[in-house]
């Protein structure tokens, strides 16, 4: 929980196991340079990232949001990956048409771990559709040609034993990719 000048006025014992895990120094100083009452969010935190989350946080007020929230994905000066989602303190009274708000609430998930194992599927992926086109495009041309009523014995044969080796080498190709992941 923050005040408006990015100010800590209250966190728990999670929050403080996320600033660990950002610390540079996390078995020195257990993440309290990054993490403590009175101290800034900014020191984690771009200000102007905060400030635009207040900002539509803001506006959605002002277009009549019972509950309204802000999120974002951030990278820290450790080189941490993380989802911040906002909330809004603000006082029972409206101020002109606009509530008033004292501060924010700040819910934090450390997802770098998480992208990691996301762009490393994604790679996965990509590399099995890439690496199969020309098996499945030779396996294409191999079943339109037995459809040809003329063919004789032997080329018939030859097709089929592409389509084998074709899919032989895909199912292998995939096993062995699945096998190293």
């Amino acid at each position: 929980v923050c005040n408006l000048d990015g100010r800590i006025l209250l966190y728990n014992t999670r929050a403080r196991a996320q600033f660990r895990a950002l610390s540079a120094a996390p078995s020195l100083s257990g993440g309290t340079e990054l993490i403590g009452l009175g101290r800034s969010i900014y020191s984690v935190f771009d200000r102007k990232l905060v400030a635009h989350a207040l900002e539509n946080i803001q506006h959605r007020l002002t277009r009549g949001a019972a509950q309204p929230t802000a999120q974002f994905v951030t990278t820290t000066q450790a080189g941490q990956l993380l989802r911040a989602m906002m909330t809004p303190v603000r006082s029972g009274g409206v101020v002109g048409e606009e509530q008033a708000i004292h501060g924010f609430v700040l819910m934090l998930d450390n997802i770098t771990r998480e992208f990691e194992q996301d762009s490393e599927r994604d790679r996965l992926l990509h590399g099995f559709t890439e690496g199969s086109r020309a098996s499945l495009g030779s396996l294409q041309a191999a079943v339109e040609m037995l459809d040809e009523p003329d063919m004789d014995d032997a080329m018939r044969e030859r097709f089929h034993a592409v389509i084998r080796d074709e899919a032989g080498e895909r199912l292998m190709s995939l096993s062995s990719r699945l096998s190293s992941a």
